[in-house]
């Protein structure tokens, strides 16, 4: 328990360093670009723990690791509100006409020309949302890496496990234990392969789809089939209405109910709850349905038949929607892909997490969504504890989902958060150059700074409140 305990606390600094260095990155190098004075770069918020000065700025660990910041000289009252709970307070209160001189004097000694607010409204700009999108390339590196190095991962099975219900293939004259060989005339070795000729991405009506002429073998003979316009599952999503045959298990989850009953990858798994299984998606519906109820699995290891007793445990899988797992995964092999390809996957995944999360956020705007989807550092770390457990790899994709979240999270509106600076910039070029005065602007981001930290001390709570059991 105590090592899980160390793994979820190194997963979650981990994720937020290396996000908020990203982040706080892109704000330092777009300000050594245009040279702006960069009097502190820090990551954390709050007391300063360590700091050490090289050239013109100084290097800060501070005390609390939620963000970080990049003060520029020039800001004026922006670098009163950034000393704020840093043990470095000015004299004189915010706002203030003393308090006005006391912030200007402190730039007297760098010159005109490097102050932030000397340079033009674009630089500026380019300097605000530098961070947000430093979080969005680190998403894009890290699902190419990840693809690139770890390959492309795919079933190298064809044989059916599964026909669902009420579906193009239950009317096609399928049949579990079919093992796929072409599909429109092309051979076909994964399942990765079936689906891509199966689902095909061009199809955006299914019922003025042409019908998929499919070659199988079946029980020792060759057969001709052809899958009729395919079925719309409730999501919108096309569906073949097959699940390949694939009862072995890949990764097992360190400190997971599977982990704890024996199972190994490569174990072959037979019933579920005394009902036999053909495929990963009848395990996982066993499963899902199970949650606290003691079920019994039986599998094979090299050939010798074993079993035992688990009870699944709850699990959110979704913003407000939980089942039962037992933490493990479908066996699946690599397949190496070109840089180029990895290029074209990361983006796609990039892009993917980015319209997955918008839609989330919306759902969560419109009120769609519960308090269950409401999320703060507590279950950050806990997510991030729960992918390194799963694999290094599966905590890098969870650092890159992090990021987009943080590089759409960033570039809202809000006066304390890149988007809210934009958002003076653009004012102050409606006003034909004129800036938001400064006080205004302080103003808004203090405002902006209670809210937030209001909204954080909220979710930690709810988060406290949900990880307890309540």
């Amino acid at each position: 328990m105590i090592n899980i305990w160390m793994m979820g606390i190194f997963a979650f600094m981990l994720t937020l360093v290396l996000v908020v260095v990203v982040h706080e990155l892109g704000h330092f190098l777009f300000c050594k670009l245009f040279g702006v004075y960069v009097k502190t770069f820090s990551i954390g918020i709050g007391p300063k723990i360590l700091r050490k000065r090289w050239g013109e700025t100084e290097y800060v660990i501070s005390a609390i690791p939620f963000g970080g910041s990049v003060k520029m000289a020039g800001e004026g009252m922006m670098e009163e509100i950034q000393d704020t709970g840093t043990w470095e307070e000015r004299k004189y209160p915010l706002g203030t006409e003393a308090g006005n001189r006391e912030a200007a004097g402190l730039d007297d000694d760098i010159p005109t020309d490097r102050h932030f607010f000397s340079k033009p409204p674009w630089q500026r700009g380019l300097v605000f949302v530098a961070g947000p999108l430093f979080n969005l390339v680190l998403a894009f590196l890290l699902y190419t890496t990840l693809v690139f190095v770890g390959g492309l991962r795919d079933i190298p099975f064809t044989t059916i496990g599964v026909i669902l219900d009420d579906t193009a293939a239950a009317a096609s004259g399928f049949k579990v234990g079919d093992r796929l060989l072409t599909i429109n005339g092309k051979d076909v070795a994964t399942w990765g392969q079936v689906i891509e000729g199966l689902v095909p991405l061009s199809v955006d009506d299914p019922a003025e789809g042409s019908p998929i002429v499919v070659t199988l073998d079946r029980d020792g003979l060759t057969e001709t089939l052809e899958l009729a316009p395919l079925s719309v599952e409730d999501d919108g999503y096309l569906t073949s209405g097959l699940e390949v045959w694939n009862t072995t298990v890949g990764l097992v989850q360190q400190g997971g109910k599977a982990a704890e009953l024996g199972l190994q990858p490569g174990d072959l798994i037979e019933t579920v709850d005394g009902q036999k299984v053909s495929s990963f998606g009848s395990i996982a519906r066993i499963v899902n349905a199970a949650p606290g109820r003691e079920i019994e699995l039986t599998w094979l290891r090299d050939g010798q038949a074993m079993s035992g007793l688990v009870v699944p445990q709850l699990q959110e899988i979704e913003p407000g929607h939980s089942v039962g797992r037992i933490s493990i995964e479908r066996y699946f092999e690599s397949e190496k892909v070109s840089f180029g390809e990895a290029c074209q996957l990361g983006y796609s995944q990039t892009m993917d997490t980015i319209r997955r999360t918008v839609s989330v956020l919306k759902d969560g705007l419109l009120g769609r969504l519960g308090l269950d989807a409401v999320g703060g550092p507590v279950r950050i770390g806990q997510a991030a504890g729960e992918m390194l457990r799963w694999s290094f790899s599966h905590l890098m994709y969870f650092v890159a989902f992090f990021s987009v979240n943080l590089f759409l999270l960033n570039l809202m509106p809000i006066p304390v958060l890149d988007g809210g600076h934009v958002l003076f910039l653009i004012f102050e070029v409606l006003r034909g150059g004129k800036p938001v005065p400064e006080r205004w602007q302080a103003i808004a981001t203090q405002i902006g700074l209670i809210i937030l930290l209001l909204f954080m001390t909220f979710v930690i709570v709810l988060d406290v409140w949900k990880v307890s059991g309540h």
